[in-house]
Parts: structure tokens; sequence; C-alpha cells
């Protein structure tokens, strides 16, 4: 998920394990400050990740949400009790719960942006600083600026400087393969990389083809 930089703060709030134990697992209780009794007892865990900003303009574009697992909302009160479900990762005190996403359609129609898009590569999944093939990657670019899962688009690394009897010269950036949008919000949206000749970087660009 990426929220708005602040929303994860607000969310309710895993306060206390059962059996004080250290961290949640799969068929245990825990117990959620805040949660509402009014949307449902399906919910998500997360944790903030890394604050996106856009590296041209400085914005805030959203917080990452690492998702976590799922829980059930066993009783609702001051303090709720919910059952854990599925944990990908490890669960503890001070984390945040969402309301239940479904999983993401799998049946995409791949097809180029509708509009000129020229979007920046800002994060690696990982945190690592090259994705190859079948990574995906973290885009500057989303749902405001013309973006639709299912969009495909060319990907560029940016063209070196040279230098040639004292003078600098840019080279023209060079397309070295295609990335997959499949989940789009409003300002950012995560990629598949579909082919690719060469490592997709940070601050590499991804256009409409």
């Amino acid at each position: 998920l990426v929220v708005d930089e602040d929303a994860l703060s607000s969310a309710p709030k895993l306060i206390a394990l059962q059996e004080s134990r250290v961290m949640l697992g799969d068929d245990q209780i825990g117990y959620v400050s805040g949660l509402p009794a009014d949307q449902g007892n399906k919910w998500q865990v997360y944790r903030p990740g890394k604050l996106f900003k856009d590296p041209e303009t400085d914005e805030i574009l959203g917080r990452e949400a690492i998702y976590l697992g799922d829980v059930d909302a066993l009783q609702f009160g001051e303090v709720s009790t919910v059952l854990a479900t599925k944990t990908k990762l490890e669960i503890n005190k001070g984390d945040r719960l969402a309301r239940y996403i479904p999983d993401i359609a799998d049946n995409f129609l791949p097809r180029p942006p509708s509009k000129p898009i020229d979007a920046t590569i800002i994060s690696i999944y990982g945190g690592v600083s090259q994705a190859g093939q079948n990574t995906v990657v973290t885009l500057n670019k989303g749902i405001r600026d013309g973006l639709e899962t299912g969009n495909v688009l060319a990907l560029y690394n940016k063209g070196l400087v040279v230098k040639q009897g004292g003078d600098s010269y840019v080279l023209p950036d060079e397309r070295y393969g295609l990335v997959f949008v499949f989940r789009v919000f409003n300002k950012v949206s995560y990629g598949l990389v579909m082919q690719s000749r060469l490592p997709a970087q940070i601050m590499d660009h991804a256009r409409t083809p």
C-alpha cells in the first residue's frame, strides 16, 4: 500500500498480544485499540515503510505501508480482540491495521497509456539498488497523471555525460526494457519489470512507448 504520510499514525494499533507473546503468529490472539465496529471484521496489518518523495519537485507522494498479514476481529470494544489468520512477516506490538483489500486481479489487458507519461523509478522493492526482470519498481506517477492498471511503459536509462575536446555532451537516453504497471495509487504506482537487457536503476525513466 501507499498511504498519506500521516494515515498509519492514526490507524488502529496492535497494543498487546495474548500470553505476553513477543510476536503475533497464525491462529494467535492480539488486542487492538481504536478498531471501528462498522467496517467489517476482516483487517490487514501494516508497518510504516519508506517515505516516497518526487525527485524532481520534492513533493511528498506518500508513505509505503509494508504488509504483514491478515486478522479477523472477534470482539469490538475500547480494546478489540483479533485473531491472526495469515502472517507474512513478523507482527509486533505497535503495528497498524487497515481495512482488508481483496487480492489484486491477475487478468490484465496490457496496453500503452492513453496519454504521454514520463515517470521516474523512485524505489526498487526489497531495498536493492538495481532491478532485473520480474522485479517490482515504484514510479512517481499515478492516477492523477493518467496511469492505469495494465499500462506498459518503456524503460530508459539516463544518457551518459561524455567529454570530447574540452566540451561536455549528454548522450541520448537509451531504451532497454519494458515495465508493466500492476497497481496504481493517486501519486505513485508499482510496476513489474517484464523485459530488460540492462539492470533498471533508481532515477531511470519509464515512458509511454
